[in-house]
């Protein structure tokens, strides 16, 4: 993982997307910034944060609960599919303009379906929420976690090479293998899948990225599951 000093900006816009995600969680609206704050960050955040251009939107209508439902999933309260497909498209330009690496995670839940299929969605939706608060632990400040699809959870790590992500998918996957999900007088074992690549890839578009993380991913759930892969078939786990 490739470090960096919090006193430099780049680190500070960074960690603005879990601030406000973890505003969202606990308040369901995102406060503004003060207008000093924001002078002083205008360049970069205009250019490149959805975040800033929704939340700033939504504040005109003047509909608190709106912000949750546009950009957080209504199970995890974590980002949902859109706003983090959104912020996948930024990332990747900002990693290719300032010839950074970032790096994205990719994490299935072993079994889920037939979970669902078995229990309903009630108990479906606890292992979620469980899930989402494992991910959220494991993680770092910096990273931004969202529900990718309905059992799939997608984790961009800003200024993150393959080295480090390979330790930070691990650190994941050992989380939320040794903890438990309990769920009406239940407890559940809980393992996930993991697929993991880096920028630059083969190509410039997020899709690329997604693509072979996707492909990773799936080879992990072949080879049995609770492992990681790194893209281009690396086992690191």
């Amino acid at each position: 993982m490739v470090g960096r000093d919090q006193r430099d900006p780049l680190f500070g816009r960074e960690s603005l997307f879990r601030k406000k995600l973890n505003e969202l969680r606990t308040t369901g609206h995102i406060s503004q910034l003060p207008q000093a704050e924001g002078r002083a960050r205008s360049r970069e955040i205009e250019r490149n944060v959805y975040l800033e251009q929704v939340a700033n939107t939504l504040a005109q209508t003047d509909q608190k609960d709106m912000e949750r439902l546009t950009l957080l999933d209504t199970v995890t309260q974590l980002y949902n599919h859109s706003t983090i497909v959104r912020m996948l498209s930024v990332e990747v330009k900002r990693a290719k303009r300032y010839r950074m690496p970032m790096s994205i995670l990719l994490m299935s839940i072993d079994g889920f379906r037939e979970i669902h299929s078995s229990f309903g969605p009630l108990t479906s939706d606890s292992i979620l929420r469980g899930v989402a608060n494992f991910l959220i632990g494991a993680i770092r400040d910096v990273d931004i976690p969202a529900r990718y699809d309905a059992e799939t959870f997608l984790v961009i790590c800003p200024n993150t090479d393959a080295a480090g992500i390979g330790v930070l998918s691990e650190r994941v996957r050992n989380k939320i293998s040794t903890e438990r999900v309990s769920d009406i007088g239940q407890n559940w074992t809980i393992t996930v899948s993991i697929g993991v690549g880096s920028y630059p890839i083969p190509g410039t578009k997020d899709e690329d990225l997604l693509r072979v993380v996707q492909n990773a991913m799936a080879q992990a759930e072949g080879e049995g599951g609770n492992r990681c892969v790194i893209a281009y078939g690396q086992d690191v786990g």
